[in-house]
């Protein structure tokens, strides 16, 4: 039976591969998300009863009509997203990482970079108040890219990883600076690498 993602081990988990951190899109990326969806929801539903309040004969039908299709595209696109918000996750391990990313409802695309492999780590906000709340992306390098990297405008190459709406992006991207220093310069200490903690600085340890 295969082995479901958890916090404590994950499907294709090395023998004694340790964990050092589970990196999870923040909560609030899926709220946002669901905001527009219910946005788009009221809109169509406003639009079936402005054109029933035009054709009076059909009023009723039209608006039962759009309820149901508001409702339809609440419920299923809550659903989908918060789907797709639980199967999106990221391992951070002592060997690799680890990426789950969702591409339909059912299926799940698993990509992975050893440290050998990766070159450069950068961070980038999508937008302003994502940097106010200090929530933002990393884009992981391969040795294979052949990106143009800038901070605007980051290009991916297939064997790159990105992942979106990280919480302390920019500590996280810090640690693993770290662990690619260490694991290239002094893999001996890699054992000595403590996992990274989701808190404030000098609220980690």
């Amino acid at each position: 039976m295969a082995m479901h993602n958890t916090d404590t081990g994950f499907y294709g988990q090395q023998t004694n591969e340790r964990i050092l951190f589970v990196v999870k899109p923040h909560p609030i990326s899926a709220n946002v998300r669901m905001f527009f969806l219910y946005i788009i929801a009221i809109v169509i539903l406003v639009i079936f009863y402005t054109f029933g309040k035009l054709i009076e004969p059909v009023q009723t039908t039209l608006f039962i009509v759009g309820v149901i299709i508001a409702a339809f595209i609440s419920f299923i696109g809550t659903y989908i997203l918060k789907n797709s918000q639980g199967r999106n996750i990221t391992y951070i391990t002592d060997r690799r990482i680890v990426r789950f990313e969702p591409t339909t409802l059912f299926a799940t695309n698993i990509r992975t970079l050893s440290w050998d492999e990766v070159v450069k780590v950068k961070t980038y906000v999508p937008n302003m108040l994502w940097k106010q709340l200090a929530i933002g992306n990393i884009s992981i390098h391969a040795r294979s890219t052949t990106s143009v990297l800038n901070e605007t405008d980051p290009v991916l190459s297939v064997d790159d990883i990105e992942i979106k709406d990280v919480y302390y992006y920019r500590d996280l991207c810090n640690y693993i600076d770290k662990i690619l220093y260490t694991y290239k310069q002094k893999p001996k200490e890699m054992n000595e690498i403590r996992p990274f903690v989701l808190r404030p600085k000098g609220e980690r340890y």
